[in-house]
């Protein structure tokens, strides 16, 4: 199943023994678009920043009910805290996962060298797509397979251009992404995308190879 994310922000995380606040937003890494971390807003139960949690420590059918996780209040209020007004730092992430015993993942997905950039869903709101012909849009929403954890499209609104539509890109087709001037290049034409079939005639799968984009 694919959630969008502006649907599950929001929602209440629960521990074991325990509510623990609400999602808040996402991190992804820009490799794999995979999400690393739930940004949990503790509200008044924890009077601190917000937590981050592993979507390791999330059990599954997760969604609009709400976020189950296998750790405990106390596990939670001793987590490392973090400066959410500051890019989040490798040694900050190791702090975390450390703390709640997760493997460091760009160890276990093998990366070497460099590692790539996470980034905040919030911030990647609102940043301009462009195509190899023009630009096409902005980042409106995601949507997250409910088992893998990836970003398996961005929801690009394109009212400006093509008038009141939204067109779902998969990050595969992304050419290049300038995080600085807020702006990702998607490897095809405005008309490729204006004339793509309409989510009635495309099923999304899970799991499954979908196409590059839809229109819904």
């Amino acid at each position: 199943m694919l959630h969008k994310v502006s649907r599950v922000r929001g929602t209440e995380v629960h521990a074991v023994d325990g509510q623990i606040g609400h999602v808040e937003e996402f991190y992804f890494d820009d490799a794999q678009w995979k999400i690393r971390y739930l940004v949990v807003n503790t509200g008044s139960w924890l009077t601190r920043h917000p937590v981050l949690i592993s979507p390791a420590a999330v059990k599954r059918n997760w969604g609009l009910a709400g976020f189950n996780v296998t750790l405990t209040r106390e596990q939670v209020r001793n987590s490392p805290e973090i400066d959410p007004q500051r890019a989040l730092s490798r040694q900050d992430e190791e702090r975390v996962l450390g703390h709640f015993g997760h493997p460091l993942y760009w160890k276990a997905d093998g990366w070497s060298g460099s590692t790539p950039n996470l980034c905040s869903t919030k911030e990647v709101i609102g940043d301009h797509i462009q195509a190899s012909d023009g630009e096409i849009g902005h980042v409106d929403d995601f949507l997250i397979d409910e088992a893998s954890w990836r970003v398996d499209y961005l929801v690009v609104d394109t009212s400006n251009w093509i008038g009141g539509r939204w067109v779902l890109i998969a990050p595969m087709t992304l050419k290049g992404i300038d995080w600085p001037n807020s702006r990702l290049r998607v490897g095809l034409t405005r008309d490729t995308l204006k004339h793509s079939p309409s989510i009635d005639s495309v099923t999304i799968t899970p799991g499954e190879d979908g196409p590059p984009f839809i229109i819904m």
